[in-house]
């Protein structure tokens, strides 16, 4: 409105400070040229965090971490954060994030949250071992804390897939998935299922076979499953105990909106990565 110049493709480089340490001004990049802009009052920070710069990720937040998970903003890569730092600027919450698990849809360029899908009744997320890392309905930020805390070279929880069966896709989406009415099988595209993205199995074990998940883990965590769903209690992380956890449940399936058998073949594996949409760490400010 006021006619002021916008300049677009003009990263800054460097914030300038004078012998006090009082901030004067940024050094910038334009058109091929090192500028040095003078600031009389001050300079504002208006920027992201650093969600998609790795080695700031790999540096601040908990393993394991990668850029690629994230549904951020592609452009926070931290060059606000990393300046301040450089003239003597605090940090704080550095470790922290706005988790949430993520498909890593072939051909999409940012994951989607997985939020709803691994709270529907007839899924339940597994790690390698075949195992569940955690209650799949409580609230994304928890849920991903767990697989933290549980995840380590022993144990790996990434990647991890969300198992579901033939009556799940009749009924839900899942991701990219939409129902099996809408997507048959033969019409999901063939890089989902040669990545590995998408599995899809007539028998558990043919499941467990082609995605390296272990064969008698996951059988006996689907058989435990299947006996959750009929007494509608989950014996192991309590899912569907709490109004919150059956927020994102399905009021038609009882006795638990958040647990039904997984028994229909034929049998789907959705890979799953432990990813954020946007870093909680940044600069301390006072009042």
């Amino acid at each position: 409105d006021r006619g002021l110049p916008l300049w677009l493709e003009t990263p800054m480089q460097s914030l300038l400070a004078d012998d006090a340490g009082r901030i004067t001004g940024v050094q910038v990049q334009r058109g091929g040229r090192t500028l040095r802009i003078r600031a009389r009052r001050g300079v504002v920070l208006a920027a992201g965090g650093f969600e998609a710069n790795q080695a700031m990720r790999e540096q601040y937040l908990p393993a394991p971490t990668n850029a690629d998970w994230s549904a951020g903003c592609k452009s926070n890569t931290g060059d606000a954060i990393r300046a301040a730092m450089a003239v003597g600027a605090a940090t704080d919450q550095m470790d922290g994030a706005w988790w949430c698990t993520t498909f890593s849809t072939p051909g999409e360029a940012l994951p989607r949250l997985a939020i709803m899908e691994k709270s529907l009744p007839g899924s339940c997320v597994v790690d390698r071992a075949g195992q569940r890392i955690a209650n799949e309905s409580q609230n994304y930020m928890a849920y991903q804390l767990a697989l933290f805390q549980r995840h380590s070279a022993e144990r790996p929880c990434v990647p991890a897939w969300m198992v579901f069966d033939a009556r799940f896709r009749r009924s839900y989406l899942a991701g990219p998935l939409l129902t099996s009415g809408d997507l048959p099988d033969h019409r999901i595209p063939k890089a989902w299922i040669d990545s590995g993205f998408v599995t899809i199995a007539a028998t558990v074990d043919e499941l467990a076979a082609r995605t390296g998940i272990a064969a008698e883990g996951l059988k006996h965590t689907l058989s435990r499953m299947n006996e959750f769903a009929g007494t509608g209690r989950d014996l192991d992380f309590q899912r569907g105990d709490t109004a919150y956890d059956r927020y994102y449940g399905d009021a038609r399936v009882q006795p638990n909106p958040c647990l039904a058998p997984i028994a229909e073949a034929p049998f789907y594996a959705l890979r799953m990565e432990p990813g954020d949409f946007g870093t909680h760490g940044g600069l301390v400010t006072d009042a």
